[in-house]
């Protein structure tokens, strides 16, 4: 049985080809598998995020909700403090016999009266 006559020049054509084929394959296996590797990576951490963030809200939510219902507490509770010391004030000046006229400043710290609403 006789081989085919490959002249030496297409031989080492076809080596050098197939060495650039086989390194490119070697390459693009690499490149998948740090590819795959960089993708897993980033699934972990997109799972990881989203597991953060879909507690984070409820969370951030309900600390809104909890300051949110506090202030408004606060101030129905300054409101009805303000409406009491109005309040006071008027039934403390009709029982000394306020008429209208302005305090005089012994009177007015005697009475603790020194800060005025604006």
């Amino acid at each position: 049985m006789r081989l085919p006559f490959v002249p030496r020049r297409a031989f080492e054509a076809l080596g050098m080809a197939h060495s650039l084929l086989r390194k490119r394959l070697v390459e693009e296996q690499t490149a998948r598998c740090e590819a795959e590797a960089e993708l897993a990576v980033l699934q972990k951490w997109i799972t990881r995020e989203m597991s953060i963030r879909a507690k984070a809200p409820r969370s951030t939510s309900r600390r809104r909700g909890r300051i949110l219902r506090a202030c408004v507490r606060y101030r129905a509770e300054l409101a009805e403090q303000r409406r009491q010391i109005r309040q006071l004030t008027d039934q403390l000046l009709d029982a000394t016999g306020y008429q209208g006229e302005p305090l005089l400043p012994e009177a007015r710290r005697v009475l603790d009266l020194d800060k005025e609403d604006a």
